[in-house]
């Protein structure tokens, strides 16, 4: 078997008061062009995990991303919001995706531009390159910041409910445009999410975490893509994918 591209071993977070456990003892491994979806009730350490992945917070442990500890932020992992806000207002769609490439080192200005140019067409929005972020759709402020991490050459985006914010017909359109830009880059997408469909749709993997921070199931999505409630199986890893998550709902009610 390959080596994976996130290894994670015996994930420890407490709150900094050190008076609850978040994640007591995660180990977890995710492999180059893996889309991992990650389902579990509020309050469950989906969105503490990948902040420890990005960098963002301290944790007991070890988090490796191709080999190298994670201790701070870095270019080799973004983080995508559910916030539209993650873009410099002042600063159009081009110069959001360049000025990162000028601050890790990339000193030519004209290949800092071809750059943003290339991957702002990949994510088909070469004809925005000149509009600054309030005149763009929550979608396509989304995929710039997916282009801002692309044109890093980020190993692995981290997304936290970036769609949930979307209206239905926008966030079926989002998830559409993810799975093609992901094809055509291979890259590596960690995904929560509170919505069943979404996860089956997207995830190669899908991640159900327990209340209590731990990793109830994690398995491999058996559907092939396209994925929509008419493909064979969907009805029944649906099913399976609920009755944990009920279960997990209900333990939690009953333990408050």
């Amino acid at each position: 078997m390959s080596t994976p591209l996130l290894k994670i071993e015996h994930l420890r977070k407490k709150y900094d008061d050190g008076t609850e456990i978040i994640i007591p003892d995660m180990n977890l491994d995710v492999y180059a062009e893996d889309f991992l979806s990650i389902l579990g009730p509020s309050g469950c350490g989906k969105s503490t995990l990948i902040r420890c992945i990005a960098g963002l917070e301290r944790f007991e442990g070890s988090v490796q991303v191709d080999g190298v500890s994670v201790s701070s932020p870095g270019p080799d992992r973004i983080m995508v919001f559910q916030d539209f806000n993650q873009l410099f207002p002042w600063k159009t769609a081009l110069q959001n995706i360049a000025y990162p490439l000028k601050i890790n080192g990339m000193k030519d200005k004209a290949e800092r531009i071809r750059t943003a140019e290339e991957f702002l067409d990949k994510v088909g929005l070469a004809a925005y390159r000149d509009y600054y972020p309030h005149q763009l759709s929550g979608g396509m402020k989304q995929r710039v910041a997916i282009a801002k991490g692309l044109a890093l050459g980020s190993k692995i985006i981290l997304m936290d409910e970036p769609f949930a914010a979307l209206d239905a017909i926008t966030r079926n359109q989002m998830q559409n445009e993810l799975l093609r830009i992901k094809e055509l880059v291979n890259m590596t997408v960690i995904f929560i999410t509170h919505n069943i469909q979404e996860a089956i749709s997207l995830g190669n993997r899908v991640m159900v975490m327990s209340k209590n921070g731990t990793i109830r199931e994690h398995m491999e999505n058996p559907l092939e893509k396209p994925v929509s409630p008419a493909t064979k199986g969907y009805g029944e890893l649906w099913q399976h994918l609920n009755s944990m998550l009920t279960s997990e709902s209900q333990g939690r009610e009953k333990a408050s």
